[in-house]
């Protein structure tokens, strides 16, 4: 059974007429009174509202006829390359030929279209909120994203709010880099995507509709996709949902062929501009929910599964070169720059609240398990110096006081944690200030495994541990607390 059909409605290429009987094929003037009248053929690959939240590409089409008073009539092509995993880019094409006169696809699609200039919106893990798209598309880096488009064939009218992308995965969920190793990926003909798998250890494979059939068939761990719309299908295929991960988010592209928009009279053009405009408005007042569409979903078998933050910030850190590069560019770089300081306003994923039956905490392994050797951590003090803003960077809200100066004495299986605020006192190190050590205990592990185990009451932490010269990285956790062991590397001091 295909993974991506709908319920009850055929996928067929469907001309869905708004308004009006057909005129011509594109946006051609058909009133010869000089009443500005014409038809427009926008397309694209779902439905208009493909599922239920597609709020901006809808609003764009319903105000292209209350702007114009009824003059511009709309044909809608759905379903436009029958669910191909290069659809999406062959409507850009398609738009920047004058084949067809505009339609919404989203920035993934216009790299594989040959517009590689719109790449930093989904610079993996940087925009993971409604609240920081929603901002995202009316910021002033919204108006310099589109303007990259002046050069190609493609009108870029505005950017409109589209769903939150999260790993969804068979039997058993992507939470830390070691899940991601070796797996088959589901990405959307999208080199960042496919750069981002390939940084996670995982391989990018570029699937349409037919990606479910190859979850079946144990040919692919998983696919990025979005809530909604996954609840509108085969929901057994890939149950396992990473809540707290946001790998990027699909942002809409009103867009419409430079070709066909010359052609159009001045008043047809500015209808178009104000149809454009209150659809990324419409999209941005909309209300995203996703908790209840979660919360039914439960009920079909699907569960959504929190990575633990040390997971979060392991994937972050390798998922950094990927920034880096993109950052590096002339082009991307200083669009990036922006972005991130809009995810850095919005630092929190979204996660949907679901019941506590449908959800589970990260993977934590039970004391009992703790190995009896000496870790081989090598002795050494080592030090990190953590903003608030590199915990916020890191996807965390600092409520655990993970900020501070943090400094870490390895001497013959044991183990000392002190720390000195660089900020706020009662932002860094845990809200704790004192000269005392703020834990201590025996360190145990076998090879680059290690286990900090405190004395007294407190949980033992498991971390994976690597050295590179004077630098000690920390790649994976298994606490719920303790972030600032694993969100940038430490330096040995001494």
């Amino acid at each position: 059974m295909n993974v991506l059909r709908k319920r009850g409605l055929s996928y067929g290429l469907v001309a869905i007429m708004l308004m009006a009987p057909l005129g011509c094929n594109g946006a051609k003037p058909v009133d010869k009174a000089g009443g500005d009248s014409a038809v427009l053929t926008l397309a694209t690959i779902d439905d208009v509202n493909n599922n239920g939240q597609s709020f901006g590409p809808q609003a764009f089409v319903d105000n292209l006829r209350t702007v114009s008073g009824g003059r511009l009539k709309v044909e809608i092509k759905t379903n436009y390359g029958n669910g191909d995993a290069k659809a999406e880019s062959a409507i850009v094409k398609a738009i920047a030929a004058g084949e067809i006169d505009g339609g919404w696809p989203s920035t993934r699609a216009f790299a594989g279209a040959g517009i590689t200039s719109l790449r930093a919106v989904e610079a993996p893990m940087t925009i993971t909120s409604y609240a920081a798209e929603k901002q995202l598309a009316t910021a002033p880096v919204a108006k310099s994203l589109l303007a990259t488009l002046d050069s190609t064939g493609v009108v870029g009218l505005g950017l409109a709010v589209g769903p939150l992308r999260r790993p969804f995965a068979a039997k058993k969920p992507l939470l830390g880099p070691a899940d991601w190793t070796g797996a088959r990926f589901r990405t959307y003909n999208s080199p960042v995507q496919e750069e981002a798998v390939r940084a996670l250890g995982g391989t990018p494979v570029n699937f349409g509709l037919d990606w479910g059939a190859e979850i079946y068939a144990g040919r692919l761990r998983g696919a990025e996709f979005d809530v909604p719309q996954y609840a509108k299908t085969d929901t057994a295929a890939a149950p396992q949902v990473t809540a707290n991960v946001v790998l990027w988010p699909k942002v809409f592209v009103l867009s419409f062929s430079r070709q066909r928009f010359e052609a159009l009279t001045d008043q047809q053009r500015s209808w178009i501009r104000d149809a454009a405009e209150r659809a990324t408005k419409t999209s941005v007042d909309a209300t995203y929910e996703e908790s209840t569409i979660a919360g039914d979903m439960c009920s079909s078998g699907v569960r959504f599964i929190s990575a633990a933050p040390g997971e979060v910030a392991g994937l972050r850190r390798k998922l950094q070169p990927v920034l880096d590069r993109l950052a590096a560019d002339p082009k991307t770089g200083p669009m990036l720059k922006d972005i991130q300081a809009i995810a850095t306003a919005n630092p929190l994923a979204d996660v949907p609240n679901v019941p506590e039956a449908c959800r589970q905490t990260g993977k934590e392994a039970p004391v009992t398990k703790i190995p009896q050797q000496v870790s081989a951590l090598p002795n050494g003090v080592y030090r990190v110096e953590l903003t608030v803003q590199d915990v916020l960077a890191a996807g965390l809200d600092n409520g655990d006081g993970n900020s501070g100066t943090w400094t870490m004495t390895v001497r013959n299986g044991t183990f000392e944690v002190r720390c000195r605020p660089i900020g706020e006192s009662n932002d860094d190190c845990g809200g704790t200030i004192t000269d005392a050590a703020l834990a201590s205990g025996d360190l145990r592990g076998s090879g680059h495994q290690v286990w900090l185990v405190p004395k007294g009451k407190d949980q033992p932490v498991r971390l994976t541990w690597a050295v590179d010269g004077n630098t000690l990285v920390f790649s994976e956790s298994s606490a719920s607390k303790g972030a600032e062991m694993i969100i940038e590397p430490w330096q040995k001091i001494g």
